[in-house]
């Protein structure tokens, strides 16, 4: 009975693809990379339009299988503009003539699968399609002229769509370098801004911890 429960296993594990594997087939790896962050939707209408170059993007990732890869993401992203001098009413009585300045920073936590369609034995170019989803730390500050109205807030849902390659380098293919890009998915529905959708554009390194 356990031979046969043994080898109903194997073949199952065979089926998906999982079958038996040495530790060296599971790698951990960590990923850093550099991000361009171009805010579309809602957050452009009056909120933020300008691209961000301030961000990055870092991730831990485990190959459950030679295509499929788990992991969990994290990044930040800094975003800024500043608009010309006008005249503002600060209640029905008052106004006042000064330059408005919107700062937001973003903080993704995300988990993470890829499917990687070609086994790295096929080539040193892998590309990769991937999903994330988690929360969104959101800190925003605006600033009309020397006054400041900051507000903060946590724990908002974000999703992201992703693709991108790796190419592998090194001894070994220890290390490699990778680039990319996603959209994101986040609403935020606050200051008369209903979401903080984005594009991103990335590119840096990946090590192979183990």
């Amino acid at each position: 009975m356990k031979t046969r429960v043994s080898i109903l296993v194997i073949l199952a594990m065979v089926a998906f693809g999982i079958g038996p594997v040495k530790a060296q087939d599971h790698p951990v790896k960590f990923h850093l990379d550099y991000n361009f962050s171009f805010p579309v939707g809602s957050m452009t209408s009056g909120f933020i339009s300008n691209t961000s170059s301030r961000g990055f993007l870092g991730s831990v990732t485990y190959d459950l299988t030679p295509h499929w890869t788990i992991g969990g993401q994290f990044g930040f992203q800094d975003y800024y503009q500043k608009y010309p001098r006008r005249v503002y009413n600060t209640d029905k009585t008052q106004q006042i003539s000064a330059v408005l300045s919107n700062s937001l920073q973003t903080i993704p936590v995300m988990a993470r699968i890829e499917y990687q369609p070609l086994l790295s034995s096929q080539s040193r170019v892998l590309p990769y399609l991937s999903l994330a989803t988690g929360i969104n730390l959101v800190s925003y500050n605006q600033y009309l002229g020397v006054f400041s109205n900051q507000q903060q807030s946590t724990l908002n849902f974000r999703a992201q769509a992703g693709l991108g390659a790796r190419m592998s380098l090194g001894k070994a293919g220890k290390w490699g370098i990778e680039a990319g890009g996603s959209y994101a998915l986040s609403p935020y529905n606050k200051f008369g801004v209903k979401d903080l959708n984005n594009l991103n554009a990335h590119a840096g390194i990946y090590l192979r911890l183990q």
